[in-house]
């Protein structure tokens, strides 16, 4: 995680200001109270929300909406998260807030804020909005009165504190979740094997049930074969009395039918002759056309020109006329001109002496060409009687063509009205002889139906009888039935039943197979990897610990380590030294170092966070000038990307890449630079 900028809104002593945040190390510097640790604490509000912390110490006094926003970036993906606080009546509260990023505008609760921001950093913790972030607070940021608290807490506390840091207390999770589960299903396997007791006596029941369902289902076969034999005669009865029904129906019908078949005969014999007569009328009128056409045919073509290119002929030399006679007239009248100079022996347009006989030679030089001009003319003129005449008979052609056209319509009608009326009175001829056929055939129906109405008196007396015959027989397949379902009904059940005990016995013996895993091979395995993993991280830890303090403290006769409570024990001289006894300045290195360590293991255990920040609260509280200086070489070393410094010290600017002054006036805080 990388900041990009923190706004703030009406947020403790800031009532509207922007901080801008770049990469490298930043340093916050100012006075006691000016209002640095605040900005840390709006960041830590935007990701996480207040957490533990009362909200009316966030609201600025006297002001009823205060609002957060930070940008931060990860995995090369910007966001925004905007928090904020309204004070309703006396109590202040925390309202919907949003995230932005590439993926669009979320508005969000508070807890839901917090569940994002986790899966974005990719913290693995619970999402409680009333607690704060363990990683964040050992593996980012940890405000200044927390630096050595965790040197003189209870020492049980802190190694509590330490294993939810490193997630050691996942084994211990893990061990009594095994434990309990380990007694829950022991329970669950008495239970099971406690409702599997009277199994035997269960599957002598079912024995039993299943040879008295055999007997039932055997005489159930002999009553369905008699029912059966019933059914069928019944059925061959049913059928033959439907079947005379129905011809019986059909026949009387026959009655009402002989007249209307002798007046469709005669109708259609009507219709008959006058398709007949139709069909004559369009052959003789489709020949008459053909006639027409044939003389049609007979007109020729002119030429293979159209008429577009006739008319653009014509109208080319016409055009050409028009020129031909202009050239004319123009010849006329330059001879004309010729002729005048020749008579006067003067140019009329520069007054000066003529001679006659260039004139006289120019007179006949246009005299020859005015006759070529009259030749052309008079060839032009014919060229366009001839495309006159030629344009007319074209004309000719195509309305002939035309006509043509329309007469081959006209008999294709014709001869498709003469086919279809011959059709029809084909067809007409095919029903006539049909309904002829009918008429014989409702003739002697007549007399079928006479007999018929005797046959059906006998077979309804047989009918009845063989119904009250199968009414009896299924009767007796009912009941017969009804016993069975009943008998395979009460053996499913104990067949069930069998199963289910016979599961339960399987359940009870796999269950306590799982009881031994657990209490044998699982919770010691836990507690195995538990101590391994805690003398790991304690040995990587004290390594740390001891490197950064013996750059802080350059003290020969003083050492440091971790005991296996992670106490950070002093000694001087091979004695050790209660941490209450040291100086102010030791104290905060002890405790820097403790922090320095803690942070970098914790980001090495916490392989899922993602951040490459560092916030340090005043790190350097009771430092000397060497101390002070020291901490440019630990930086250096940290390689982290983005580290965060809130000090009042002044000798750490020169440490900086970027230097904030935080000033207070009039009770109102100002970042510049």
């Amino acid at each position: 995680m990388i900041l990009k900028s923190l706004k703030l809104e009406n947020i403790r002593s800031y009532k509207q200001h922007e901080v801008h945040f770049l990469p490298g190390t930043t340093l916050f510097e100012g006075d006691i109270g000016s209002g640095k640790s605040t900005l840390l604490m709006a960041i830590e509000f935007a990701l996480f929300g207040l957490g533990s912390e009362k909200s009316g110490a966030l609201l600025r006094a006297g002001e009823s909406k205060g609002t957060v926003n930070l940008c931060f970036e990860t995995d090369g993906q910007e966001y925004e998260i905007q928090r904020a606080l309204v004070k309703k009546g006396k109590s202040v509260q925390q309202t919907e807030g949003f995230i932005k990023s590439g993926e669009g505008l979320l508005h969000l609760s508070p807890t839901e804020l917090k569940e994002k921001v986790l899966e974005i950093l990719n913290f693995n913790e619970p999402a409680d909005p009333k607690a704060q972030s363990n990683i964040y607070r050992y593996a980012v940021f940890t405000p200044q009165e927390e630096m050595k608290a965790i040197l003189v807490m209870n020492h049980d506390a802190r190694l509590q504190t330490l294993r939810k840091a490193f997630r050691i207390e996942d084994y211990k999770i893990a061990r009594d979740n095994a434990e309990s589960t380990s007694s829950s299903i022991e329970r669950q396997a008495d239970i099971f094997e406690a409702s599997a007791s009277d199994l035997d006596e269960t599957k002598q029941t079912l024995e039993m049930k299943l040879q008295e369902l055999s007997g039932n289902e055997q005489e159930l076969k002999t009553l369905t074969t008699q029912e059966k034999n019933a059914d069928e005669k019944l059925k061959e009865l049913k059928t033959r009395q439907e079947s005379l029904k129905g011809e019986r129906d059909n026949l009387s019908q026959v009655k009402g039918e002989l007249p209307e078949i002798q007046r469709q005969i005669q109708d259609k014999n009507g219709d008959k002759t006058n398709f007949e007569g139709i069909a004559q009328r369009a052959l003789k009128k489709a020949s008459d056309l053909k006639l027409k056409r044939d003389e049609l045919l007979k007109v020729e073509k002119p030429t293979e020109k159209t008429i577009e290119q006739l008319n653009q002929e014509l109208t080319d030399l016409r055009t050409q006329q028009r020129d031909l006679i202009k050239s004319q007239s123009t010849a006329d009248a330059k001879i004309q001109d010729y002729a005048h100079i020749e008579e006067k022996g003067v140019c009329p347009t520069c007054d000066r002496e003529a001679d006659a006989a260039e004139f006289k030679s120019k007179i006949e030089s246009k005299r020859e060409e005015k006759d070529i001009i009259a030749q052309d003319l008079t060839r032009c003129d014919a060229q366009l009687d001839d495309n006159q005449r030629l344009l007319d008979r074209l004309r000719e052609y195509n309305d002939a063509q035309k006509r043509i056209t329309e007469y081959d319509v006209q008999i294709l009608e014709q001869n498709q009205l003469n086919e279809e009326n011959t059709r029809k009175a084909k067809t007409l001829e095919e029903e006539i002889k049909k309904l002829n056929e009918r008429l014989e055939e409702t003739k002697k129906g007549l007399e079928r139906l006479t007999q018929l109405s005797e046959q059906l008196r006998q077979l309804d007396t047989e009918v009845s009888q063989a119904e009250a015959a199968f009414r009896n027989a299924s009767i007796q397949v009912s009941a017969a039935k009804t016993k069975i379902e009943e008998g395979k009904k009460r053996a499913e059940e104990l067949k069930n039943d069998v199963k289910a005990k016979e599961e339960s016995i399987r359940k009870s013996k796999f269950l306590r197979e799982y009881v031994i895993w657990l209490s044998d091979f699982f919770v010691p395995t836990i507690e195995n990897i538990e101590r391994h993993v805690l003398i790991t991280i304690h040995e990587e830890f004290n390594e740390l610990f001891q490197h950064w303090f013996s750059l802080l403290v350059e003290d020969p006769t003083k050492d440091a380590r971790i005991d296996e409570d992670f106490t950070p024990i002093i000694e001087q001289d091979g004695y050790e030294q209660d941490v209450q006894y040291l100086s102010g300045g030791e104290k905060t290195s002890v405790a820097l170092a403790y922090r320095l360590a803690l942070n970098m293991l914790v980001r090495k255990v916490s392989t899922s966070m993602k951040s490459s920040l560092l916030i340090l609260d005043e790190p350097t509280d009771g430092f000397s000038k060497e101390q002070l200086f020291k901490v440019r070489d630990i930086l250096k070393e940290l390689d982290c990307p983005q580290i965060v410094i809130v000090s009042h010290e002044k000798e750490l600017e020169s440490f900086a890449d970027q230097v904030y002054k935080i000033t207070k006036v009039n009770g109102a805080s100002c970042v510049g630079v």
